[in-house]
């Protein structure tokens, strides 16, 4: 698919910033999120409230040059539906549609980068030709596939969870060390205007 490698979310990131749709702070927290934490970019800015998945798709759709698809619309195809473990499925909140061959439509969470988009391809021998799809629709219609994807998506949060708390207290001895030190100040200017 030509251009699909500039389907990066630095590039989504952009996007938004020009547009201003989304605060450059919020942007720089969902891509840390992303990089240290392992939530997808979209969906960090989604769950955030930052903007819709809605809104979110038309400018991946527009800005992209990429077609949109309601998973739940389409008849999934058996060979589809076997092509990929339902772990990658999971982890990339994809969801299979059909196959032409080696070519496997699919329906992508708002977006996937180039690199996810690759990789998926390299493991498992095909070309893929991504659909701009919603993350929540994606996440309905793998619950319909697969019934034990809830309780996946309930493992991976709190594995998220337990990562984050584990690298929390360094964090947080950090932070107060510094805020320590802002404390004294704020305490002594109010001091010495007395």
């Amino acid at each position: 698919m030509k251009g699909i490698e500039k389907i990066t979310s630095v590039r989504l990131a952009e996007i938004l910033t020009e547009r201003d749709v989304v605060s450059s702070e919020i942007i720089t927290d969902a891509l840390y999120s992303q990089d240290k934490h392992g939530e997808p970019f979209v969906q960090a800015l989604v769950n955030g409230g930052h903007i819709t998945e809605w809104d979110l798709a038309k400018i991946v759709t527009e800005n992209f040059n990429l077609p949109f698809l309601m998973a739940s619309t389409y008849a999934i195809s058996d060979e589809a539906k076997a092509r990929f473990p339902k772990e990658t499925l999971f982890k990339y909140s994809m969801v299979p549609l059909d196959t032409f061959g080696d070519i496997v439509t699919v329906a992508m969470p708002v977006m996937l980068s180039f690199d996810d988009i690759s990789k998926i391809q390299s493991e498992h021998n095909c070309d893929l030709f991504p659909y701009v799809g919603l993350i929540t629709e994606n996440q309905k219609v793998l619950t319909e596939l697969h019934k034990d994807y809830p309780q996946w998506v309930k493992q991976d949060q709190q594995r998220r969870e337990e990562e984050s708390v584990q690298r929390e207290p360094v964090a947080k001895k950090e932070t107060g060390d510094w805020m320590s030190i802002f404390d004294a100040g704020e305490k002594a200017i109010q001091q010495s205007k007395r």
